[in-house]
């Protein structure tokens, strides 16, 4: 089916012409071009997605394991930081986000038909873990923000750094905490703006990336590189539309 102006902007009209302002704009007010560089877009936001997705599973893995160990050792604590109440600062820490993931595990839980294969199985670790967001990890990580340093929360951060979470990163010569935080928050940034289809037009996408394979190079060099051999980010980037 070919174009023609009327059929362009009744699909601009139908995703909306606030969207598509700023391909349209981008493209010097071209539909048919638009609409090209639309189409790209919706490539490369599954190819950062697929990134991302990967990152986001291996970082809270390997957060999670020295957790588990961290809190087994403590005097108010047990392996599991979240089946059971974790102890002192975690549990401040986690707070709302530890209750919210035990929630959303027992729901599910509760939904698993006759035949599904763990069909009235209780919950595991592994359940709640699934449910965890990203930005749980992110925030049990020391805060760099400017004016962040001094407060009780951050001082349980920076302890639970010290004591544990800095061997999650052991490729990685981070001693306080401040490379991997600036990783994890830049990253999370980025996933909100795919999640959320907003344009990555004006976005270093490039950059972000390589911190995407930098953080993961820092927990695992092996995880890194299969991960980054396998992203088609580089590529689309590389034919995006000359509008």
């Amino acid at each position: 089916m070919g174009s023609s102006p009327q059929r362009n902007q009744r699909i601009i009209e139908a995703f909306h012409s606030t969207r598509m302002q700023p391909y349209r704009q981008a493209a010097h007010h071209n539909d048919k071009r638009a609409l090209t560089l639309y189409r790209w877009h919706g490539d490369l936001t599954a190819a950062v997605q697929t990134v991302l997705g990967s990152v986001e599973v291996v970082l809270r893995n390997a957060m999670d394991r020295e957790l588990q160990v961290w809190n087994g050792a403590q005097p108010d604590g047990s392996p599991s930081w979240l089946l059971n109440t974790p102890a002192t600062p975690l549990k401040s820490l986690s707070g709302a986000k530890w209750i919210t993931a035990n929630d959303q595990a027992i729901s599910a839980q509760k939904a698993r038909q006759p035949h599904h294969r763990r069909h009235g199985v209780s919950i595991t670790h592994d359940d709640v873990l699934a449910q965890t967001s990203f930005s749980l990890w992110r925030e049990l990580l020391p805060n760099h923000v400017a004016g962040a340093a001094d407060n009780t929360e951050n001082r349980g951060r920076t302890r639970l750094w010290g004591e544990a979470l800095i061997n999650s990163f052991p490729n990685e010569t981070d001693p306080d905490g401040e490379k991997t935080f600036w990783r994890v928050t830049h990253l999370y940034g980025l996933r909100n703006r795919v999640s959320h289809m907003e344009p990555l037009l004006n976005v270093d996408v490039a950059d972000h990336m390589q911190e995407a394979f930098d953080l993961l190079r820092s927990i695992d060099t092996d995880v890194a590189a299969w991960v980054s051999g396998g992203s088609q980010v580089s590529a689309i980037l590389n034919r995006r539309p000359d509008v």
